[in-house]
């Protein structure tokens, strides 16, 4: 058998799309060969077309089968990445607004805290609550520690400095906390957006 050059792919077709000068039934081949998935391989599409391996392998030379796969699979890994952001996408959006709506409760009841009664522990949590959350919502890192100095990280000099705070000091520092968080929330769901125009 004459094995004959390999076709010439159209610019403004998909490669795994039938191309000119290839007839459905041959096109139809390279389908089989392509459904097979990634642990295709030629011996396999021989077999299910019951066709010679050897005329398989040379078809499959002249109308690219393999390349064109690729870039099959290659569309496809696209389109499952952007399901994936979008659903991430949505999932975050959902998430910034249940936060919102907790922070929104923690800075009501900043008004009515007794800050002496808060202890370091108490914001250790509170501190760790927030910002592991913020961090996931806004896809900052979440186990890089920042080292401020040795054997220190710049959390743990948060709750230092926390601990030698007046009651008053603490209710402030946990209303710039709560205002914080709220204000990245409203930056996810365009609400900050929404009142700069207004006051604009």
């Amino acid at each position: 058998m004459t094995i004959r050059p390999p076709i010439t792919l159209a610019p403004d077709l998909n490669p795994w799309e039938r191309q000119p000068n290839e007839t459905p039934h041959k096109h139809g081949q390279l389908v089989t060969y392509r459904d097979l998935g990634r642990t295709r391989t030629l011996t396999e599409a021989a077999q299910r077309l019951t066709l010679a391996y050897g005329h398989v392998k040379n078809v499959a030379a002249q109308y690219r089968w393999r390349e064109r796969v690729e870039a099959y699979d290659r569309h496809l890994d696209r389109q499952y990445e952007s399901m994936w952001l979008e659903e991430r996408r949505k999932a975050a959006e959902t998430d910034a607004k249940i936060l919102g709506a907790a922070i929104g409760k923690l800075a009501q009841r900043l008004t009515t805290l007794n800050a002496a009664e808060l202890s370091p522990g108490d914001f250790i949590r509170l501190m760790d609550v927030a910002m592991r959350h913020r961090r996931v919502l806004f896809g900052d890192p979440t186990e890089t520690i920042a080292v401020t100095g040795e054997g220190s990280n710049a959390l743990a000099q948060h709750f230092a400095d926390f601990a030698e705070m007046s009651p008053e000091q603490r209710r402030a520092r946990l209303g710039e906390l709560a205002a914080s968080v709220n204000q990245r929330i409203k930056a996810v769901d365009g609400s900050g957006d929404e009142d700069e125009t207004e006051e604009g």
